[in-house]
């Protein structure tokens, strides 16, 4: 009976044992958290095995899951199934759809920025303006009027030129005509008489004011339709004109002219682009044509576009990405706790099973135990 008590005795002490061995040793992996110290000196065994070797376990993790599992080629083999595809497919056409039957516009999304858009572009539009405008000014201030304007738009001036002669002509000779002038020159002749006295008022016994209005009339428009006067103011004209093309910019416009100008000229044109306008305008008809292209072939050609783009660049964008590296990051981040807490709602099953099974090899080993005190 001795001898049995004392078998069963040191089977119960060696799974006690093995089995608490095994549960200490899984503790161990974890706890404790942080070195250990007493009287100054680092107790063994502390911190755990994980917190010990944490950055080196988080880096072999990343690596692990750099050169093994999100590879270039299984990225590149996802993107082209055609499951893939389909899904892309699908959203991007329905976000166009969503796009076009609820009338977004670019300003529905700045709004959700909180971002003054408009007010930055205006600004940006007309300071870019008076920079274009001052630099241009800066760089041919002395330049000819004639060597800045456009050769087509200088040839059209110089025709429109040769027509200001017979304008001018046929505008004198149509006021000529007309009661006014009749009006203005019959005023001026009674102030004439008047002016130059009795002698002269002597005239005025043998002709009417009327007669010698009429008389001034046909003379003068005789005198418009002469070969000679059209010369003489043809001459005038051409001078005039090619003096002025031949001044260099600043004389024509002084600096403070240019200061007004350039606000005027930028003003001008933000108000005529309309930033507001293009702003508030619904993206499907600002852009019709990029819907139209996308609820049709578009989508499935844009989704193979950058399948393609992608999957030809999949390498240097994870290079760049430092995959591993971020997962070592995160890795890091997460507490001890809950790294332990993790891991055992993984393996609980099989950690339960190792503490079990230190029960068993401790039982058994204290059987053998037993059985050879008795012999010996």
């Amino acid at each position: 009976m001795t001898t049995i008590l004392t078998i069963i005795g040191m089977v119960i002490i060696g799974s006690i044992i093995g089995g608490f061995t095994n549960f200490v040793a899984i503790k161990m992996l974890f706890h404790p958290y942080h070195e250990k110290k007493i009287f100054g000196y680092k107790l063994p065994f502390t911190p755990g095995l994980i917190p010990k070797r944490r950055n080196e376990l988080s880096e072999k993790v990343g690596q692990m899951v750099t050169n093994h599992l999100l590879t270039p080629e299984v990225f590149k083999e996802k993107l082209v199934n055609p499951n893939t595809k389909s899904v892309l497919e699908d959203t991007i056409k329905v976000q166009f759809k969503t796009l076009k039957e609820k009338n977004y516009t670019p300003q529905d999304f700045i709004n959700r920025i909180d971002y003054p858009l408009e007010e930055k572009l205006n600004e940006t539009l007309k300071n870019t303006i008076e920079q274009k405008v001052d630099k241009y000014y800066e760089i041919h201030q002395k330049d000819a009027i004639h060597s800045l304007i456009p050769e087509e738009i200088y040839e059209d001036l110089s025709r429109q030129v040769n027509r200001v002669t017979p304008e001018i002509l046929s505008k004198i000779d149509i006021y000529l005509a007309s009661d006014k002038g009749k009006n203005d020159i019959y005023t001026m002749v009674e102030e004439f008489f008047e002016q130059k006295g009795k002698m002269v008022g002597m005239i005025q016994m043998f002709m009417t004011t009327e007669d010698i209005v009429y008389k001034v009339r046909k003379e003068l428009r005789n005198v418009i339709k002469q070969e000679k006067i059209h010369n003489m103011i043809d001459l005038q004209v051409q001078t005039q004109y090619e003096k002025w093309m031949s001044k260099s910019l600043d004389e024509v416009v002084t600096l403070g002219r240019k200061d007004k100008a350039k606000v005027l000229i930028a003003d001008e044109i933000t108000e005529s682009v309309n930033v507001h306008k293009y702003l508030n305008t619904p993206l499907f008809e600002l852009v019709p044509s990029l819907f139209e292209y996308m609820e049709g072939k578009g989508t499935e050609r844009f989704i193979d576009y950058m399948i393609q783009k992608v999957g030809d660049n999949i390498s240097l964008i994870l290079e760049r990405m430092k995959l591993a590296e971020l997962i070592k990051e995160q890795i890091d981040r997460f507490e001890l706790s809950y790294l332990e807490k993790l891991v055992i709602e993984i393996s609980n099953k099989e950690l339960k099973l190792i503490t079990l099974l230190g029960f068993v090899l401790g039982g058994i080993i204290g059987l053998f135990q037993g059985i050879i005190a008795i012999f010996v």
